[in-house]
């Protein structure tokens, strides 16, 4: 027994090494789930009710500059005299029509910012699903060795009463478990915690439907990070709040010109019959506008500097993202590949090795120790393959297109 190896037992081990089974579902029906459960979120509802109050602001901003005016009036002296108006400021200079242009401006602002924060909420609740799957695969893997562990106790005593293993053998198994045990409660609290996140950003403490497998890569979508570059929600809200700044140049320059007041009444004085026309046009002496328009001015140019930083923030993001996703995928295919298929299999074939003796008991629950670790492993590359992917969709601005790609 004590002629075998650390080589022969590694060997063994990459013999047995393989994912465990994940559940199986349909791409259509969890992406449709998906779908309605963040569609029914108050914060989806919250986007929609924050989108409709910018959309009723910009209707309101675009509304003519100016009311016309009802004049009245009375005056009691020699002959009464009694005159009923109308007046009209005029927008010679064309304020009202530069404020339309402006609002455009701000819908297009308000449909990218709530298509943004959707965006957001369903990626955060893609992170939220895809932790808390793997928190479950980790407390199955902890319960599994801890079972197994426990059954061993239960053989070890036995052999053990019967002389057929010593003393120390037996004081190995039963420290193994007592690892175990701790393992095993902090897989409980990690379980617990993605559960409550789960909880709090999809209002589910369990998913409708598991993650499916063979959903995390689509050569359908763009994998170039700077083809992808404008279609970002953060490069196109600063676009727009670029030409936002612009068209408040043009409104600063309008707001220095004076608009005319023109008005017209009729009346009574006395007998007789009145009628008259009164235009009046303020006087820009104190309070030209100059200094608006030159804040106006300034607005622009942060934006276009800001601009000019958001694309180089962005294009480096973008890169970053979709490297450390071919990276991720890399390693996970790697270890799938090397690991086979038999991890379900290694428990009852290491324990028959051990039982046989060909094994001695601290190389049987070392090998036991290696099949967890390696197993860990394999979820934690997968979870961070499946996060990997999130974040490059998220940051292309593709989530929507993945998930109806899979819904279709």
């Amino acid at each position: 027994m004590e002629s075998l190896s650390a080589v022969r037992l590694g060997a063994l081990l990459m013999v047995l090494c393989a994912s465990g089974a994940q559940a199986q579902t349909r791409p259509e029906q969890w992406a449709g789930w998906l779908k309605q459960q963040v569609g029914r979120l108050p914060a989806s509802r919250a986007i929609n009710a924050e989108q409709a109050r910018w959309q009723a602001e910009n209707r309101d901003a675009a509304q003519p500059l100016y009311n016309p005016e009802l004049n009245i009036g009375y005056e009691n002296s020699a002959d009464t005299t009694t005159t009923v108006g109308l007046s009209q400021t005029l927008d010679w200079s064309g304020k009202a029509r530069a404020r339309r242009d402006a609002g455009q401006v701000r819908d297009t602002l308000a449909q990218l910012r709530a298509d943004k924060a959707r965006a957001d909420l369903l990626a955060n609740s893609l992170s939220a699903l895809v932790a808390h799957d793997a928190a479950r695969a980790r407390l199955e893997a902890a319960r599994r060795q801890e079972q197994q562990l426990t059954d061993l106790t239960e053989l070890v005593r036995r052999r053990e009463q019967a002389g057929d293993l010593g003393q120390v053998d037996a004081q190995l198994a039963y420290l193994s478990l007592g690892q175990a045990q701790q393992a095993l409660a902090d897989a409980e609290s990690a379980a617990t915690r993605a559960a409550t996140r789960l909880r709090a950003v999809l209002a589910s403490e369990q998913p409708g439907q598991p993650l499916p497998t063979g959903i995390w890569h689509s050569a359908a979508l763009g994998d170039n990070p700077q083809q992808r570059l404008p279609a970002s929600f953060d490069l196109r809200l600063a676009e727009q709040q670029l030409l936002l700044a612009e068209q408040g140049i043009a409104l600063a320059d309008k707001q220095r010109n004076s608009d005319p007041t023109l008005g017209f009444s009729v009346g009574r004085e006395g007998d007789d019959n009145l009628w008259g026309v009164d235009f009046s046009l303020p006087l820009q002496i104190f309070n030209t506008g100059k200094a608006a328009y030159q804040s106006a001015l300034a607005d622009s140019e942060q934006r276009r500097a800001l601009l000019e930083k958001t694309r180089n923030d962005i294009a480096a993001q973008l890169d970053g993202a979709w490297r450390d996703y071919q990276q991720q995928r890399t390693r996970w295919e790697n270890w799938q590949s090397l690991t086979g298929d038999s991890l379900a299999r290694s428990g009852e074939l290491l324990e028959r090795v051990w039982q046989q003796g060909e094994l001695t008991t601290q190389s049987y629950l070392q090998a036991l120790n290696q099949r967890l670790e390696t197993r860990l492993s394999g979820i934690a590359l997968r979870e961070a393959m499946q996060q990997a992917w999130v974040q490059w969709l998220q940051e292309s601005a593709q989530l929507n297109d993945w998930l109806n790609s899979l819904a279709n």
